[in-house]
């Protein structure tokens, strides 16, 4: 059965680590084919068929739904129903009308997927752990991707101190030592897609799924969107209302230690641009400083 007849993709973008094309479907919609870039470290994960089957059959609400892509070599191609993602949105329009809502759907899903039953996550062969958190760790331990990493890793440990640096090691010492649940493994916005207040929130799924504590794929979004406050500004109001939608939507919040989740997340995207995209010393003081304040908190 052919799942993805190439057509001349409308966008394409991507970084060493993944690159997305995006077709239009000739009838309506639009297809999402991703790959790992030619830096990544590691494959997309293997989706094993029972656990393929446990998540389609997951409780839906109309609101939010995974989209699991079909597999063709090492792409996964999406059937969905925009040609943008709520995290392009997101940084050109900021909290916005409608982000909150967007994130109460997104944490409705990430909730029905952390209650898959505990025999899945035991023996399902998903990775310990998320890649993202992997990549992190080998980058504070000394073993960065590559040259632009190594400057990278040594420019934001002289900024952020000896004290700073310690602390957060203990923070991913920490990150999985709780038990662990079948999760997204980097529900990252540049995998959500919304079309508009007549269209479900679609979230792309698959690519790196692991078990993980049920905090991981929370601390990720929360991450991404305290990152996104920094930088596009808007009240405060605007983006705790969009952290607090999650929240609901999720049915739990992180606690006191939002603080360490949104630190390790920002380190990774910081890693990650560093290491597949650029090497900017400026940028990397400058994170340095934001996550000062946040190890501070």
């Amino acid at each position: 059965m052919t799942v993805y007849a190439p057509t001349q993709y409308i966008r394409r973008y991507g970084t060493g680590l993944l690159s997305t094309e995006v077709h239009a479907k000739g009838t309506g919609g639009y297809l999402w084919r991703r790959a790992p870039g030619p830096s990544a470290p590691c494959p997309f994960t293997l989706v094993p068929p029972v656990l393929e089957e446990a998540i389609t059959g997951l409780p839906q609400d109309g609101v939010g739904r995974f989209v699991l892509g079909n597999t063709q070599d090492q792409t996964r191609v999406y059937h969905v129903g925009d040609d943008t993602s709520v995290a392009e949105r997101a940084l050109r329009e900021g909290p916005g009308e409608g982000l909150d809502s967007v994130l109460h759907a997104v944490g409705g899903l990430l909730a029905r997927l952390h209650s898959l039953p505990e025999h899945l996550a035991a023996h399902s062969d998903l990775p310990a752990g998320s890649a993202g958190m992997s990549r992190l760790t080998a980058w504070w331990s000394g073993r960065p991707a590559n040259g632009q990493a190594t400057t990278a890793r040594e420019l934001l440990r002289t900024e952020l101190g000896s004290d700073n640096w310690q602390l957060m090691q203990r923070w991913l010492d920490l990150a999985d030592s709780q038990p662990a649940v079948v999760s997204h493994g980097a529900p990252t916005l540049g995998s959500v897609i919304h079309a508009g207040p007549d269209h479900q929130v679609e979230l792309l799924t698959g690519e790196n799924l692991c078990v993980a504590p049920w905090y991981a794929d929370l601390g990720w979004l929360v991450g991404e969107i305290v990152e996104l406050a920094w930088h596009h500004g808007a009240s405060h109001s605007q983006w705790q209302a969009v952290l607090n939608a999650l929240f609901e939507g999720y049915g739990r919040d992180l606690g006191t230690h939002w603080n360490r989740a949104a630190a390790l997340r920002i380190a990774l995207h910081l890693h990650d641009y560093s290491a597949y995209v650029a090497l900017n010393p400026l940028e990397i003081r400058r994170y340095a400083s934001f996550l000062s304040h946040l190890i501070s908190l």
